[in-house]
């Protein structure tokens, strides 16, 4: 299986892919999770174990940006 490249301007501040995957998947082993090192693709491998999405659609939902209150206002109204 090849690692999907993460694009350099989609990279998020380390620790906030380990608290949103444990936050999306909450039975996570979190040594586990700490033995990938921040890697956005380690940690997508390590979920599409867990799960049956495929590697690149949790890459997608772990970089996606952070959603603020004004956008949520913006959005829903």
């Amino acid at each position: 299986m090849t690692r999907p490249r993460v694009p350099a301007n989609r990279e998020p501040p380390a620790g906030s892919l380990e608290r949103r995957a444990l936050a999306l998947w909450p039975r996570l082993d979190r040594s586990a999770l700490r033995r990938c090192n921040h890697d956005p693709a380690r940690i997508a491998a390590l979920v599409s174990r867990r799960t049956s999405l495929p590697p690149e659609s949790i890459l997608e939902v772990l970089l996606m940006p952070a959603v603020t209150d004004a956008d949520v206002a913006t959005w829903f109204g």
